[in-house]
């Protein structure tokens, strides 16, 4: 097995994260640097991970540091110039979600890196650290029938800072994409059109949005609803798949699914991989699913180019709730 030096491009909330993840991993993965432009930030993860070289800079690190991908954690309002650097300098990226704040922003940092012919992959951790991956095998194999709707809530009380709570974009941006990413993932299908609306609560300190409502129309005519909320006095996360054989249900901690024909019975169970303490383990799949492809020359599932229409989707939630009007996607 090929071990892989790469470079983490910010060290704030999320990069510990990552820093997590790849030191179980050390025949797979080697964090040979590390920067940001607070060098306090850097130098701790260096301290704590044993980091071999820390820069305050991007260009500083690709001159001064040997490694092959680099991963990007840097706010969304940054990212395009720095994929740009990392592509011109012919590094393969692993890129944090929202992948981009805007579906023309996340078209030209693909461009830029097919241009460069470098792999470009999003971390879509959820995709493995809820049991979407999960729904997908048991729908492809025709468990639950034809699938005819989605319900998902998630319910919390989520008081972000930094530089989250100064953008326009807050709870869909946040958690949003994960779940408008695991519908599409877990259907294997692409959404044609989508309605909601959106609301910020008194109760949360941002500039955006903290409240959503939102439904989903696929290809293949499963109706998906999503609700979300950061100002809830409870938690609450659930997901129910309805499919004209059976029905799953699941949260972070696994998956049940149910047989119509044998209601009696009790459900079959699935445990989730990476239940709600290990997301960093769901992290390192999606890593190593770019580490392959770049292997093997191929394209990864979880591209850059596939996430273009998780960012159509995200896009087009926010315009249809401006607009107040379905979207066509």
């Amino acid at each position: 097995m090929k071990q892989f030096r790469i470079a983490i491009v910010g060290c704030g909330n999320v990069a510990q994260m990552h820093f997590e993840a790849y030191a179980p991993h050390s025949d797979r993965v080697k964090i040979a640097a590390a920067c940001d432009p607070e060098f306090e930030r850097v130098e701790q993860a260096q301290q704590k991970y044993g980091i071999e070289q820390a820069f305050t800079g991007v260009e500083e690190m690709i001159a001064g540091a040997d490694w092959d991908v680099a991963v990007v954690c840097t706010p969304t309002p940054v990212r395009q110039k720095v994929v740009g650097q990392l592509s011109a300098a012919n590094k393969h990226i692993f890129v944090e979600k929202p992948f981009a704040d805007t579906y023309d922003e996340a078209q030209q940092m693909v461009d830029l890196c097919s241009a460069s012919g470098v792999m470009l992959a999003v971390n879509q951790n959820f995709r493995f650290h809820y049991p979407f991956d999960i729904a997908r095998t048991l729908i492809q194999e025709g468990r639950i029938g034809e699938v005819t709707s989605v319900t998902h809530e998630n319910l919390q009380f989520r008081q972000d800072s930094g530089w989250r709570t100064t953008t326009e974009r807050h709870s869909l941006s946040i958690m949003g994409v994960h779940w408008l990413d695991g519908f599409r993932w877990m259907l294997d299908d692409s959404a044609r059109s989508i309605v909601g609306e959106t609301r910020s609560s008194s109760a949360i300190e941002c500039a955006g949005e903290t409240d959503t409502v939102f439904q989903l129309v696929f290809d293949r005519g499963t109706v998906a609803s999503y609700v979300e909320s950061f100002s809830c006095a409870f938690r609450k996360t659930e997901t129910i798949v309805l499919g004209d054989r059976g029905t799953l249900r699941f949260d972070y901690a696994g998956l049940d699914c149910f047989d119509l024909a044998a209601r009696e019975q009790s459900p079959e169970r699935w445990e989730s991989p990476y239940p709600k303490d290990q997301k960093p383990g769901a992290t390192f799949q999606g890593m190593d699913l770019l580490l392959a492809a770049i292997e093997q020359g191929a394209e990864p599932p979880n591209s850059g180019r596939d996430n273009l229409k998780t960012i159509a989707l995200l896009e087009g939630a926010y315009r249809a709730a401006a607009e107040h009007s379905k979207v066509s996607l």
